[in-house]
């Protein structure tokens, strides 16, 4: 069996592919052209492991058919940097972490790797390892994909509906307690929307014997599943599911702290984001709508509450980390220590690798004096 070494995992973010992989010459991409150089060295010195999830795959698939070759490139880019494995969506990791959350596991290891897809990516590798290409998640995403002002559309709707119907806010808190009230509703209505198509699919079965006893049965009414009705049988799947179902509604009583990971992150970064549109407005101008309220937006709200717990960095543009600064979010963030860069502290991040680095060549001297 191969040993493991502590690699530390990076998260890129699109902006930071984008620059690296299609504007590598460009002048103003040449801080992520160097960052890159570094941390291709220290994935060959099996320092980093780079992270490359689902996300990417959406935000690939939305490149304009006009620039297929750069959609091809970009992914195919992101790929290689991942060796193929591709790390899971938001909603797996919220499957994951709740069932940790009802197994009462020690919490000093609550964040595995296993959460995001990746077997062991601390794995020592030796020799060549196939590689898979993943070309048919761009495909999927872009088979599938929607209009970006109708996205939009409805992120600007969700946004009115809640401001809306917002209680009194004093504050970005008070705004935090609605959001996460929130939450706690599209859950509970996700357990209910469950156990209503557990006890349909029992009462269909009751049917079925009436039916071929000749009679004609009551049928039961039909509901559209809730959002969270997936997951949330995902979630209590081969567990026993009403006890489970039970601890789930009682933990959604108590403390915030009772929240998985991924639902306290995304929740604050929500609120964060309401308070903003309260307190500043939202703009009317399509593109500026998706970068700072939008797709765009949402999309970096995806990538940073999925990983923040299990990555030692991770990049996003200067908008989301001066957002993640909000006092705010930044108290819900300091519980992990994940290191977040962006354009304006890449000098930093720089570093960071330039110390990662000077740690690998120190150990390689150690272990040839060994050797010798």
């Amino acid at each position: 069996m191969l040993p493991s070494i502590h690699k530390k995992l990076v998260y890129l973010d699109q902006s930071f592919l984008s620059a690296a992989c299609l504007e590598a010459d460009n002048p103003n991409s040449q801080n992520e052209v160097r960052i890159f150089s570094k941390l291709t060295e220290l994935k060959v010195r099996q320092r980093v492991f780079v992270v490359v999830s689902d996300v990417h795959s959406r935000e690939t698939s939305a490149i304009p058919d006009e620039y297929v070759g750069s959609r091809r490139e970009l992914w195919q880019f992101q790929n290689d940097l991942a060796d193929g494995s591709i790390s899971v969506d938001w909603d797996e990791v919220f499957v994951a972490q709740w069932r940790r959350i009802f197994a009462n596991q020690d919490n000093s290891n609550s964040f595995p790797a296993s959460d995001i897809g990746l077997d062991n990516p601390h794995q020592f590798q030796v020799g060549m390892r196939i590689q898979l290409t993943n070309h048919w998640r761009p495909k999927l995403h872009r088979d599938n994909a929607r209009p970006r002002d109708a996205v939009n559309e409805a992120f600007r709707r969700v946004f009115e509906r809640q401001l809306e119907n917002m209680p009194s806010c004093e504050d970005a808190r008070d705004c935090l307690s609605y959001v996460r009230e929130l939450w706690y509703k599209n859950i509970r209505q996700g357990i209910a929307s469950w156990r209503q198509r557990r006890d349909l699919h029992l009462q269909m079965e009751q049917i079925v014997k009436e039916l071929e006893a000749g009679r004609i049965p009551v049928m039961p009414p039909w509901e559209a599943p809730a959002p969270f009705c997936r997951v949330v049988g995902e979630a209590v799947q081969e567990l026993d599911e009403e006890s489970t179902l039970q601890q789930w509604l009682v933990s959604l009583e108590g403390d915030s702290a009772n929240l998985c990971a991924c639902v306290r992150i995304r929740s604050v970064l929500e609120a964060a984001l309401l308070w903003k549109w309260k307190t500043e407005g939202a703009t009317v101008n399509p593109k500026k709508f998706d970068i700072r309220f939008g797709q765009s937006r949402q999309n970096d709200i995806d990538h940073i509450s999925t990983f923040i717990p299990y990555v030692d960095a991770l990049t996003t543009d200067n908008d989301m980390r001066n957002l993640c600064k909000n006092e705010v979010v930044a108290d819900e963030l300091e519980r992990f220590s994940c290191k977040i860069f962006s354009k304006s502290n890449y000098d930093e991040f720089e570093a960071w690798l330039d110390a990662l680095l000077a740690e690998s060549m120190t150990h390689n001297v150690r272990v040839h004096h060994r050797e010798k």
